[in-house]
Order: C-alpha cells, then sequence, then structure tokens
C-alpha cells in the first residue's frame, strides 16, 4: 500500500512541476497582453494662450493674446469586437475645451500587438479622420510596452506630427506607493500634420489680401498701397503687384513640445503626465512673391510709394521667421492620477497572478509532494547476516 501512495505522489509531484514548466512557456505568453476591456478616462487641466484670431485667424495686436482656462478629456475604450488572439483595437477620442469654446474633439484609433503593445501595420488604425489611414508600426502609444526599462528608448507616436518622439529617462521614483518610470518627450519646429491642420480649421494657403491685418500690424496697408501704385508705377509693374496681391502662398506650420510622464513599468501604463507645454506657430513662404522684389526695389525711394513698399519689403525678407498661433499647457488631475494608479494596481496584480504565483505555487507544491512520495517509498536497507 505504501508503495502504491508512493509512486501516486511522485507521479502527482512530477506532473505539478511540467505544469509549472509549460505555464511559464505557454499560459503566461498567452495571458499577459493587451486585455480586450480597456476603459480609461483621463482628464488634464491647464491654460491656453491664443496669439490669433480664432474667427479670422490673424494675428492678435501683441499685448492682447488671449489666455484661457484650459481642460482636456481623453477617452481610451477597447473595441473587443476588432481584438483578435495577437491584436487589439483601442479609439482614443480627445475633448479639448479652451475658455467657454470648445475646440474640434480629435479621434484617433490604434490597432496594437496585445503581447508587445507596439503599434502595428493595420488599416483599421487612422488619425483625424476615418480615411486618413496611418502607419505607426513599431511606436508605442497609449501605452509603453510590459517590463518598460528606464535604459531602453521608447519612439512614442505624436498624432499632430504624424511621426515619433524618442524618450529621454529622467529619473525613478515613488507615486501612489508604487514605483515609476518618468520619461521626457521633446521636439521644436516640426512640421504639422496636414489632417490635423484640416481638422482645426486652419489655413494652409493665404493671400496678401487675406493677410491685410497682419500686413497693417507689420506698417503696410495694402489698400493705400494699391491706390497709390495705380498712380504711380508703371503699367508693367502694377501688373506684377495686382498679381502678387492674389498670389496664394503657403503656409506651413511647425509644433514644439516638451512632456514628461511617469510610467508603471510593469504594465506600461501611463500614470501621470506632470508636465505638458506645447505651441504651434506657423509661417508663411513668401519666396512665391519673388517676382514682385526687383519691382519695389525700383520705387524704394519714390517720396509716395517709399515708406509702403520699404515695410513690404522688410515683411518678405522675415518671412522665415515663425510666429506662435497658440501655446498651451497642462498637467493630470489628482483624480485622474487616483484612477490610473488604481488600474495600474490592478493590472500589476493580474499580472503578477499569472507570471510569478500561479507558476511559483505549481512548483514549490510539485517539489514537496515529489519529495514525500519519494520518502515514504524509501524501504530500509536489509541487514547483512553474519556467518557463525
Amino acid at each position: 500500500m505504501k508503495g502504491l501512495a508512493s509512486k501516486l505522489l511522485i507521479v502527482i509531484g512530477i506532473l505539478l512541476i511540467l505544469a509549472s514548466i509549460l505555464w511559464w512557456a505557454i499560459a503566461v505568453n498567452a495571458m499577459v497582453k493587451l486585455p480586450d476591456d480597456v476603459e480609461v478616462h483621463n482628464h488634464y487641466e491647464g491654460e491656453m494662450t491664443w496669439y490669433v484670431d480664432t474667427a479670422t485667424h490673424q494675428p492678435l495686436p501683441e499685448g492682447e493674446e488671449k489666455t484661457v482656462p484650459l481642460s482636456v478629456n481623453q477617452d481610451i475604450i477597447a473595441e473587443a469586437g476588432e481584438y483578435d488572439s495577437s491584436t487589439g483595437v483601442l479609439e482614443e477620442t480627445v475633448n479639448v475645451v479652451a475658455g467657454n469654446v470648445a475646440l474640434p474633439a480629435s479621434r484617433c484609433v490604434y490597432v496594437l500587438d496585445r503581447k508587445t503593445m507596439e503599434n502595428v501595420g493595420d488599416p483599421r488604425a487612422f488619425a483625424w479622420t476615418a480615411d486618413n489611414q496611418v502607419d505607426r508600426s513599431g511606436s508605442y502609444y497609449p501605452y509603453f510596452p510590459f517590463d518598460t526599462s528606464k535604459d531602453e528608448k521608447y519612439e512614442v507616436w505624436k498624432s499632430e506630427i504624424g511621426r515619433t518622439l524618442e524618450t529621454e529617462f529622467v529619473n525613478e521614483e515613488e507615486k501612489k506607493g508604487m514605483t515609476v518610470y518618468n520619461f521626457k518627450l521633446a521636439c521644436e519646429n516640426v512640421e504639422v500634420d496636414e489632417v490635423y491642420l484640416a481638422s482645426m480649421g486652419f489655413p494652409t494657403k493665404l493671400t496678401l489680401e487675406e493677410m491685410k491685418p497682419a500686413l497693417l500690424a507689420a506698417g503696410v496697408d495694402l489698400d493705400a498701397l494699391k491706390a497709390l501704385a495705380a498712380r504711380v508705377m508703371a503699367p508693367g509693374d502694377l501688373q506684377v503687384l495686382q498679381q502678387a496681391v492674389k498670389k496664394e502662398i503657403p503656409v506651413s506650420y511647425l509644433w514644439t513640445m516638451e512632456r514628461e510622464l511617469s510610467v508603471e513599468p510593469k504594465t506600461g501604463i501611463v500614470l501621470d503626465v506632470y508636465k505638458n507645454v506645447e505651441s504651434l506657430s506657423r509661417k508663411a513662404d513668401l519666396s512665391v512673391l519673388a517676382d514682385l522684389t526687383p519691382v519695389l526695389d525700383k520705387y524704394a525711394d519714390n517720396p509716395q510709394l517709399g515708406p509702403a513698399v520699404k515695410a513690404l519689403s522688410q515683411m518678405q525678407s522675415q518671412a522665415g521667421n515663425a510666429e506662435k498661433v497658440f501655446s498651451l499647457q497642462f498637467a493630470s488631475t489628482q483624480d485622474s492620477i487616483d484612477a490610473a494608479a488604481e488600474e495600474a494596481k490592478k493590472e500589476a496584480g493580474r499580472i503578477n497572478l499569472v507570471k510569478v504565483y500561479i507558476p511559483w505555487a505549481l512548483l514549490i507544491v510539485g517539489a514537496l509532494v515529489l519529495i514525500v512520495g519519494l520518502l515514504i517509498g524509501g524501504e530500509p536497507v536489509p541487514e547483512e547476516e553474519t556467518e557463525e
């Protein structure tokens, strides 16, 4: 009877040890991945300063910039019906209220590798509008990878510029009872995605007629210049000016950003965006008015046209200088940090259960059962009889 019990315990012990090994090899891989019930609601507060009139997009006079409170709500929801075993689909909606004005909401869809948390190339992924498909392959957002390392640099997607930014490790600290890694992301004067500009209603082409307020601020009264030119300029020169006034001038937009955030490393969840400073600038490419330059030079010393011509020429020479459209700064609210910390703790607990507690429990129990089986099955060595 003892022998049967021993064999049974040995078999059970070996099976439990094998189960722990298989759990590590198979179950952990299958179970530690992006869940299909993601529902995140982040809130940020700060302020926004407008340097242009939001209705006309014309620059505001210096000293008359408008600074208003800023509220940002970010919702990230899993599209569970779009999930499969290897990829997960997340929809992000961001609603921004500046003062009492709601800015156009942004909607983006991300397709992630459920194990690595990297974005993958997929036709379902888009930014701003459903027909604007985006390939974010190899980048991270809205999550960092499981087991985020402070020694690695990660490429994080930034939708406004349609490209990635590389992380820089800042430091490690305790936050909400957890160890977090702080990372920094930054860029300066990077060209902005055209679809974002369209969604915000920012013009990408202007004529001198449409730039009248900016010209007036620079000392050029366009209507007065045209009236004077009609009396003073030679017909051919006047024609060049009239054509230049109607010519479309390309306007490019540039994004500058500095962001610092805290990541819970086990889950890759962003716990806190504690610093975020961003700005949008623009500059007009007046090189399209190159034909106008020699014409203006002819009349630089004219007593009537001279002052306006010089001001317009100076404006052309400064065309490479960018002017701000808006700047903003915000940070996570305390309620948002608390909610993210709660989610991170829950996910970290689930990961620990799958990766640590279950396999180690199987291994330890299996080893103990095996040892007991071996001890029970051990027979005392018979003493040798001595011959008399």
